[in-house]
């Protein structure tokens, strides 16, 4: 039994198909790899290091959020995965050779091993209103679904992670006059590769940034 359908999970599942063991992927949604589909529209996912050995069939590519998961979709179909969606587990018991998983919905499964490839998304960070006026005033946005949203409009975006980065860019791309609020000089809480995004960025003056701007 394999709970969890994010990379890790959908390899191993893909793999056992691939290989004819007996299996079984549960995944709490009703698609794979919840953490990617709730991603920004478009959102770049970098690839894994060139060094970590892949024992599937599952392609794993510097790509786009909607090409990984139609990859991983096509993948686990052809492979024949054994999937369950809407399935969360809900309690383990038993030990190896012999484990029970019951699920949220009150099914049952007998397994010999467990995979446990669970993810979760990190907490949404939101603004003080208590600290921050208009933190809770109704056009404050604390997670982007599509860029393709917001057209010509005047949008600051407070953080210098990647996620931050990769919102303040994409909006940008769209018309829109951003500004990304930074604490300090650098980026240094970010990926490489969205450090040259961003720099680029403010280079070719796709979008600007406020430095040193306490928040």
């Amino acid at each position: 039994a394999i709970v969890g359908s994010g990379p890790a999970g959908c390899s191993a599942a893909a793999r056992a198909a691939t290989l004819g063991v007996s299996h079984v992927l549960l995944e709490k949604t009703d698609h794979v790899s919840d953490t990617i589909f709730k991603y920004q529209r478009g959102k770049y996912i970098m690839s894994t290091p060139n060094a970590l050995p892949l024992q599937t069939d599952l392609q794993f590519e510097a790509e786009t959020r909607e090409n990984i998961l139609d990859w991983w979709n096509d993948g686990i179909t052809k492979a024949g995965v054994n999937v369950k969606y809407n399935a969360e587990v809900s309690a383990i018991d038993g030990e190896k050779g012999d484990f029970t998983i019951t699920t949220s919905q009150g099914d049952t499964i007998k397994a010999r091993n467990i995979v446990l490839a669970v993810g979760l998304q990190g907490n949404l960070r939101k603004l003080d209103p208590e600290q921050i006026p208009g933190g809770d005033n109704g056009l404050t946005e604390y997670q982007l679904d599509d860029p393709k949203d917001y057209w010509d409009k005047d949008i600051i975006v407070i953080g210098a992670g990647d996620a931050a980065i990769e919102n303040a860019v994409a909006l940008a791309q769209n018309d829109n006059r951003v500004t990304i609020v930074n604490r300090k000089r650098e980026f240094s809480r970010a990926k490489p590769g969205n450090i040259s995004l961003i720099m680029n960025a403010i280079k070719d003056e796709l979008l600007e940034c406020a430095y040193n701007a306490a928040g």
